[in-house]
């Protein structure tokens, strides 16, 4: 029983990460933020968003005067909400086996 669940929940994983693969290459950033943002509350902890956040800046990186010129605003950003959900996560009756 359990490793039937492991296994739906790895199927459900790499659908997700193709479905931000697609959206990374062909959507636009705000569609990618929106999923990623959605992604972290439907898994328990959801650490693909970290990675998603470093394929973003290596494909469009581009320092920004608006963060200071600073080339990993994704990754920067997906570090920062990965960690204040994971706290979040923590206080929510819904989390409560993390």
């Amino acid at each position: 029983m359990k490793e039937k669940k492991m296994i739906n929940q790895n199927k459900y994983r790499i659908s997700t990460a193709i479905i931000m693969l697609i959206s990374i290459i062909w959507g636009y950033w705000w569609i990618s933020v929106i999923l990623a943002l959605i992604f972290l509350f439907l898994f328990p902890l959801y650490y693909e968003i970290i990675f998603w956040g470093v394929l973003y800046d290596a494909l469009y990186g581009v320092p920004l005067e608006l963060f200071y010129n600073i080339p990993y605003t994704f990754s920067i950003l997906a570090i920062f909400i990965f960690t204040i959900t994971f706290f979040i996560k923590k206080k929510l009756i819904a989390y409560e086996n993390i």
